[in-house]
This record gives C-alpha cells, structure tokens and sequence, in this order.
C-alpha cells in the first residue's frame, strides 16, 4: 500500500522557505530535491523537510545493531530545517515595533501602535497581550475582534502605522501593585511562514509629584526582557516585582 504523502500545499510551502536548498547539507538542488518525512505517518508541516537525494539516504542509513558514528537525530534535524528557512526567508520580515502607549483617558484604557518600517514586502501579524498586577494575572477587556487575543491576524503593508487600544480589569486603576503588560508578536511572512518575536514587556509608572509641587506624569517604558523573567528573578531572590 502506498504511503500517503505530503499535500501539494505543504509542498509548496516548504519549497519556498527553503528555496529548494537542502536542509541538510544546504545545497541549491533545483529539481534533484525530495520532501522527506521526519517521523513515518505523519503529514503535517512540522514533520516535513527537504533534503537532496544523498541527504534523505544518509538521514535513514543507521545500524542501532552496529552503531558506527552520530545518527541523525529529529530534533537536529529540524533544527537545522528551521535554520535553513530563517536564511531564505528572513529578508521577508520587515523591522516591526509594538508599542504600548498612554491613552487619552487614562487607565483602565491602554494605547497600541503597531509600526511596519519597512518598504517591502507586507506581512500579517498576530497579537496576544496579557496583563498582570505584581504577579497576579487580570483580564484584557474591549477586545471583540480578537486583535489582542491572537486570534485576528494584523494587515501590515509598509510603511504602516497602526494605532489601537485595549481596556484591563478596573482594578488596576487604584491598586498600589506594579502594573505590566506583556506582547506576544508572532509574523506571517508573504510565504505563511510564522517568525515568532521575543515577548515586550511594557511597565507602567504612575504619575506623582515631588517634594517642590512638581507633577511627573504617568507614563509606559519598555523592559529589556519578558514578564516571566522578571518573575523568575524575583522568585529566586525574595523579592516582589
């Protein structure tokens, strides 16, 4: 019984995120390339990989009765894929920049810009933002198309900017917590290939005055790390964040 194989479309797109080069040995292979499976019976994306002939024969050619060498393992194999498709494909990922932004009324309202500043090519982008008081994760509310949930992909042609906002829980408004709001960008190159970004982690500081009267005004700043990192250091070290 034949085996079945990978579709047409997975074909296609892996094929072009590797621009027909080996994702073993890296060579151009033009026509003299295969799809080959990771794993036997399965068919989907993440189980595919092109190799040349000689590649998909070596991948294949080990005794465990007679070991001789370093077989080829899955999840080296799939690390050098993914390194394979980055190098073609990651020109196809213009320099992106979300923001989280003071709005106009103040909290529980949050402002989001999200910049495209390159010339070419458009990509799609998914956003998923959570909030957290001190440690305690709160709700993101006013977000009925999903733009903040990961669900409703983001059109960014060139040279785009986007502004939006979302609403927290009202507890944040008055509470003395430190208030942080992490974004989770994922990208969808013109190919559909998904490039996912580091996590932005945003810190609120609330607007006081000093001792000469003097009114500093609230405002967000960016981390140069993730929430869950800020946490874990915390954790490890008694201390609240």
């Amino acid at each position: 019984m034949k085996r079945k194989d990978f579709s047409p479309s997975t074909k296609n797109k892996v094929l072009l995120w590797s621009a027909r080069h080996c994702c073993l040995c890296g060579k151009a292979c033009g026509t003299n390339i295969e799809v080959a499976h990771l794993e036997k019976g399965k068919n989907g994306i993440d189980n595919a990989i092109p190799l040349c002939f000689d590649c998909h024969t070596d991948i294949g050619r080990y005794d465990p009765y007679h070991p001789k060498g370093s077989r080829y393992r899955i999840e080296e194999l799939k690390a050098r894929r993914n390194q394979i498709y980055e190098q073609y494909a990651r020109d196809l990922v213009p320099p992106l920049l979300p923001q989280v932004l003071l709005h106009p009324y103040g909290l529980p309202r949050v402002g989001f810009r999200f910049s495209n500043f390159g010339n070419f090519p458009y990509v799609k982008a998914k956003v998923k933002v959570r909030a957290f008081l001190g440690t305690k994760e709160i709700p993101v509310t006013g977000d009925k198309h999903g733009y903040y949930s990961g669900e409703m992909p983001w059109h960014l042609n060139p040279r785009i900017v986007i502004d939006g906002n979302f609403g927290l829980h009202e507890e944040c408004v008055a509470s003395p917590e430190t208030l942080r709001v992490q974004v989770d960008v994922t990208v969808f190159d013109i190919y559909e290939r998904s490039h996912r970004l580091l996590p932005s982690c945003f810190t609120y500081v609330r607007g006081s005055k000093d001792q000469n009267g003097k009114v500093n005004p609230p405002l967000w700043f960016l981390e140069p790390t993730s929430f869950e990192n800020l946490r874990n250091r915390a954790k490890r070290r008694g201390y609240a964040i």
